[in-house]
């Protein structure tokens, strides 16, 4: 990444816990059950009715946390949207492919079709920020934000550019909950909560305001555990960082021992005395959920605490004032992302 700097101004989220809000930091929703959809606002206070009427229940997320990303940096608008999703708008497929089934491919209605198709989510938020700049979404599954998020990255390095929307949504409907059951993505053995998740920020290379600066951030592929941590050690060398400058690392951790092992590998190679913050125990498990571990490592650094309900074990860790926060993310243990952030 080059020297420019590159800061996270503002970031907002809806998910298993109070939507719009950090009371996770304090007094966290209990996740009781494998399924539990997300707790949304009041979308009236947000949306016009007639806008409503015409979004499906993903839009109406995406559109609320890009007003509120905007609302906390001061902005109308962004220069750019990323947006990086698992399976786009899954309820308005399902409604599309029902009403094929069920008129036997006759007077379909356009609108579900139209709202169906991964980029809608985008196309949503430039139609309602009136933003007529870059706009593109990234869906690859668990790694779909970490390419967003470095794309926008990218963009930003760009001359004379100043801030992107960055943000990833995905909703679990119930018959899609059970594909992903079959598929083994979920339900499995220790596994956490299957959950949705739509988190956004701001990101940008202006300070005012900021919650923290993102220093680095890098997705690459890896066949083995021992490639995947000499990755990351080339990525801290990179930015003349060791594991003793790490204060925390955020995984992805999600109860399911395979699934678990390879960062159990790369903190143990890497930065073995490092303190592991896992998010996923209370927001859940998604494609998009990557988002709401990188909104966690912008919170902690501006919060300046770590609450101990976050950390990965039982065992007791010192209080700690975070000042550089390691974020790592895999997909089937071969896509990996890390990100770097640092307090401000």
């Amino acid at each position: 990444m080059s020297a420019t700097p590159l800061y996270i101004r503002s970031a907002a989220q809806i998910s298993l816990q109070s939507p719009l809000s950090d009371d996770w930091l304090t007094s966290p929703r209990a996740v009781v059950g494998d399924y539990v959809r997300a707790v949304d606002p009041n979308f009236r206070d947000h949306l016009s009715g007639s806008s409503s009427r015409r979004m499906g229940l993903v839009l109406k997320r995406a559109v609320t946390v890009a007003q509120q990303v905007l609302s906390e940096a001061g902005l109308d608008r962004p220069e750019a949207i990323v947006v990086g999703t698992g399976l786009g708008c899954v309820e308005s497929t399902e409604k599309f492919l029902e009403a094929l089934c069920r008129t036997g491919e006759t007077l379909l209605g356009p609108t579900h079709f139209m709202q169906s198709t991964h980029n809608t989510i985008a196309s949503a938020i430039a139609i309602h920020t009136s933003c007529h700049g870059y706009n593109i979404t990234f869906s690859h599954k668990a790694v779909s934000f970490d390419l967003a998020l470095h794309d926008a990255a990218l963009w930003l390095l760009s001359e004379g550019r100043t801030d992107a929307f960055v943000g990833a949504f995905d909703e679990v409907t119930p018959t899609y909950h059970v594909l992903l059951r079959r598929m083994g993505f979920v339900g499995r053995d220790g596994q956490v909560a299957c959950g949705e998740a739509a988190a956004g920020f701001l990101l940008s290379t202006e300070s005012d305001r900021a919650l923290c600066r993102l220093l680095a951030q890098s997705v690459c592929r890896a066949t083995g555990s021992g490639e995947a941590a000499e990755r990351l050690s080339d990525f801290l060398s990179a930015h003349n960082l060791t594991a003793a400058d790490i204060d925390v690392v955020v995984s992805g951790i999600n109860g399911y021992a395979p699934h678990d092992e390879a960062y159990d590998q790369l903190c143990r190679y890497v930065c073995p005395q490092v303190p592991v913050v896992a998010y996923k125990q209370v927001f859940g498990e998604c494609y998009s959920a990557p988002a709401l571990g990188f909104y966690v490592a912008c919170r902690l650094l501006q919060h300046d605490a770590i609450p101990h309900h976050l950390f990965s074990s039982a065992v007791s860790v010192a209080p700690i004032r975070p000042t550089h926060i390691l974020y790592i993310n895999h997909s089937q243990s071969t896509d990996y992302a890390f990100a770097l952030l640092q307090r401000i």
